[in-house]
């Protein structure tokens, strides 16, 4: 793609629709990695959004897209903007190449490499360094624990998979630490991308087979890996059957003043990638902190307004047990109550003072309703919780639910005979 002999004209057009479609894929990057610029960011994106609804609407004939994130990366609306993007890229190769009689673009090529290189690496850093210090994917939680296996989604069962093994998270995130470090140099970004395209692969058939909704950026990260392979393809190619490779063309240098102010760029660069992503990691592990209540709770006795509710699965107002994280509760009600837990009835957030003995519950964030409850922890395995609940004041004793064997069988050299259950 460096080359100075002449490009075909389907090389030109492709090299072409593949800069803008690339160009607006990952705009308005790196913007958004500076602090305090989520408005400007939403302010450059609302030409495209507002594109994107009116394609959807008046051409697509579809009806009104949610474009506000909610963490999904696979919405109908992400797939009408690709393809926004798709129609904008060819009308822009097309217009590129009527008004450009250049027959190729070396230099260009080589300044668009390096922008995905950085854009890529900081990438694979990003989610890699969230693997590696456990953001992403942390211990498993007590309502996890808790779940009948075949009520989890194929996302959750994923998760869950990663959740629970330290040690292959840590790994799983140095092999995508270890290609975005290799990205940002010049010497080593070949095997930088083909090491991405090995492990995004692996990522973006794991998003496919398992439901996870970010199969198009995992796909967009092994196409632009494979596009900064590319100029060294027939070289990697020849290496892999055994056939002698020529040296790789040094870069062409600039004058010393122009390669000072180079070095000091890509020096500038790689400080704020050190620094945006401090800042990803800095908050820490989301289950750094455990109260007292942490865990599974079975619930004893449930009284409601002074009339005891015996254990009846008939009953929908008792409570049948309680997960209790660190900044939420799930509460379990009885099988002939919401169970699956009803997110608007049986999942809060609390915040759990041991000094006291308190538990605030936050009933509906937007109005401000907050409970307040009082416990009493005599012994690790018992809790006593006495509040009023959506109108209802309620006496519970619960205790702990005993720890599942997927957390206590430990790690094994040696197995006498298989153990899977």
């Amino acid at each position: 793609m460096t080359s100075s002999q002449d490009w075909g004209l389907a090389r030109r057009i492709g090299f072409r629709f593949g800069v803008v479609l690339g160009a607006l894929v990952i705009y308005p990057w790196p913007l958004y990695l500076l602090p305090k610029t989520k408005w400007l960011t939403a302010l450059l994106t609302t030409p495209l959004t507002w594109a994107t609804e009116w394609l959807a609407q008046t051409i697509l004939g579809l009806p009104k897209l949610a474009s506000e994130f909610n963490g999904s990366g696979d919405r109908p609306f992400d797939y009408v903007q690709l393809l926004l993007f798709a129609i904008l890229a060819a009308i822009g190769a097309v217009a590129w190449s009527a008004l450009d009689r250049r027959r190729s673009h070396p230099r260009l090529a080589a300044a668009v490499r390096v922008v995905l290189r950085y854009h890529v690496g900081y990438i694979m850093l990003s989610y890699g360094l969230s693997k590696v210090f456990r953001q992403q994917f942390r211990d498993l939680t007590p309502y996890e624990l808790h779940t009948v296996f075949g009520d989890v989604s194929p996302m959750g069962l994923l998760w869950r998979f990663m959740n629970y093994s330290a040690p292959y998270t840590v790994f799983g995130g140095l092999c995508e630490v270890i290609p975005g470090i290799l990205l940002l140099w010049r010497r080593t970004a070949t095997i930088g991308a083909v090491t991405t395209i090995a492990v995004m692969t692996n990522v973006a058939m794991l998003n496919l087979s398992y439901d996870v909704c970010v199969k198009l950026f995992s796909i967009q990260l092994v196409v632009m890996g494979g596009w900064i392979a590319l100029p060294d393809a027939r070289r990697l190619l020849a290496a892999a059957l055994g056939r002698a490779t020529a040296e790789a063309p040094l870069r062409v240098r600039m004058s010393p003043r122009r390669e000072r102010v180079r070095q000091i760029a890509k020096v500038a660069v790689l400080l704020g990638f050190a620094a945006a992503l401090y800042l990803e990691v800095s908050g820490g592990r989301l289950d750094a902190h455990r109260h007292e209540l942490y865990g599974n709770w079975v619930v004893d006795t449930f009284a409601a307004d002074g009339v005891e509710h015996p254990p009846l699965t008939t009953d929908p107002a008792r409570w049948q047990s309680m997960a209790a994280h660190m900044t939420i509760v799930l509460i379990r009600l009885m099988p002939g109550g919401s169970d699956p837990p009803d997110p608007d009835h049986d999942y809060y957030f609390w915040k759990v003072d041991e000094a006291n003995h308190t538990i605030t519950v936050t009933i509906d964030a937007a109005k401000k309703v907050e409970e307040t409850w009082h416990y009493a922890h005599p012994a690790p395995d018992r809790l006593a919780i006495d509040g009023v609940h959506l109108g209802k004041s309620l006496h519970i004793t619960l205790h702990a639910a005993p720890p599942s064997l997927l957390v206590t069988r430990g790690f094994h050299w040696i197995n006498d005979v298989p153990f899977n259950r």
